[in-house]
């Protein structure tokens, strides 16, 4: 469930460090928000992701562990350039499928970890190449090993799809802390498997090439990002579920990253709107292990010892919440193909959706601690190539009479961005509004991210 949550924030102190006459007097937005209070909910990570960042007591610096991976024994090459290697496997259902890890369920009772690596590989029944988007939770599989580390998938094979039913149980929760490494018991009898290759099978695999000088280019594949497709095209309903399926594994596949974000903050009271620049407010993100944390806060420009929150409306979470949520089956969001359209240079598919108010996950709490789960509709934007999600626009469709706002609406946008020499669709602009009941009275954060890198060990993150 994504919250939207009301910030609630003493502005007395606040208002000094504006500009005089920037605001109504005494108001902001004017004669609408009790003392004491900001308007709730229009942001990122309130709306309509749901959480304000997660710390952790003290000062503890993280770094980023490197497991220790064991690779398999290779064999003599036979002629004509075979590789023979010896693995063992175990067969069961597919519960999820991460960038890193991958959750088999090989009986009622167990759900066995798997590390994935680079070389990982992906196959058909028939032992031909299949991309890992076309995978799906309840589809049979079977994950082969090296003997010498039980934990790490060298190959994994598509046995069959899931049915209905085994699909249905394998989208079902589960507890990820439980599942367990593999064990040699867990395995079959260990055989010789000879594979063809036309270079050397301990060779480095090929640097990930640079990403595109322009939006045209397909982006490489590195972690979500699926190769070019080749092929008949999708229909709506395989491009919608492919897009489920990579939507589903979008935090997971995300590294620990630093990023730059500014966001821009305005008020509005007139018809037609004439929109008024409160002050820009700049931070740098931290993105930890699936938890974000905002440091070197400026506003206009100046240091601030405050957390960003206290400065004013904020938002936390567009990592991947608005986008999960949205796509995830408990959702139910019916998706109807409206037109074609182009994000930069990127052919797309225009989707309109709705969401009833029973499956809503976008929980508004307004300044009296009051909440509404309301409807709401919008669009995505498909890239027909690779599947992927490349824009979101959402609005409510209904608030109740006696409910502060009268509506909320959002639109984030996503972009290839390189971070440790891989590509990733990252979040590159947002915008989101809110209008109050009975003024007119609207404010906007207009949010851009840049300058994505790789969150190294030596970077000191302070959760508070």
């Amino acid at each position: 469930m994504r919250v939207m949550i009301a910030l609630l924030v003493c502005w007395g102190p606040i208002l000094a460090q504006y500009p005089p006459g920037q605001y109504p007097p005494a108001q902001y937005p004017p004669g609408q928000y009790p003392p004491g209070t900001y308007p709730p909910g229009t942001y990122p990570g309130q709306y309509p992701p749901n959480t304000y960042p997660t710390r952790l007591p003290g000062g503890i610096p993280v770094g980023v562990p490197v497991p220790e991976v064991k690779l398999p024994k290779k064999q003599p090459k036979e002629q004509g350039g075979d590789n023979r290697t010896t693995m063992a496997a175990v067969d069961g259902a597919l519960r999820k499928l991460g960038e890193k890890e991958l959750f088999l369920q090989p009986s009622a009772k167990t759900i066995l970890r798997f590390r994935l690596l680079v070389k990982t590989q992906f196959h058909n029944k028939a032992g031909e190449p299949i991309r890992d988007s076309l995978l799906h939770p309840g589809d049979q599989l079977s994950v082969q090993v090296s003997p010498d580390d039980e934990e790490t998938a060298l190959r994994v094979t598509l046995l069959r799809n899931g049915t209905d039913a085994e699909r249905k149980a394998g989208e079902l929760p589960f507890d990820e802390s439980a599942a367990r490494a593999p064990k040699p018991e867990d395995l079959g009898k260990p055989k010789t498997v000879t594979t063809k290759t036309n270079a050397p099978a301990d060779s480095d695999p090929a640097p990930d090439t640079e990403p595109p000088n322009s939006e045209s280019a397909t982006p490489p594949p590195a972690n979500e990002a699926p190769p070019a497709r080749t092929g008949a095209p999708l229909t709506d309903e395989q491009l919608i579920a492919e897009a489920r399926a990579a939507s589903s594994r979008f935090t997971s596949g995300l590294p620990n990253f630093l990023a730059d974000q500014s966001t821009r903050r305005y008020f509005n009271s007139s018809v037609p709107a004439s929109w008024q620049l409160i002050d820009d407010v700049g931070a740098e993100v931290a993105y930890v292990d699936g938890k974000e944390d905002y440091r070197k806060i400026t506003v206009d420009g100046q240091p601030t010892p405050l957390p960003p929150q206290m400065t004013g409306s904020w938002s936390t979470g567009e990592f991947g919440t608005t986008l999960e949520a949205l796509m995830a089956p408990q959702t139910q969001a019916s998706f109807h193909r409206r037109a074609e359209d182009r994000i930069g240079s990127r052919a797309a598919v225009v989707f309109d959706f709705q969401v009833t108010q029973a499956n809503s996950h976008w929980t508004i709490v307004a300044p009296d601690q009051r909440s509404f789960q309301p409807p709401f509709e919008g669009s995505i934007w498909v890239d027909r190539e690779t599947a992927r999600v490349l824009r979101i626009e959402e609005r409510t469709t209904f608030m109740p009479a006696d409910f502060p706002f009268t509506k909320a609406e959002s639109t984030l946008e996503f972009a290839w961005a390189r971070i440790d020499q891989k590509s990733y669709l990252m979040p590159s602009t947002a915008e989101n509004l809110a209008c109050m009941r009975g003024s007119g009275t609207c404010s906007k954060n207009t949010i851009a991210f840049k300058n994505y890198r790789r969150f190294t060990a030596d970077s000191k993150v302070i959760f508070k």
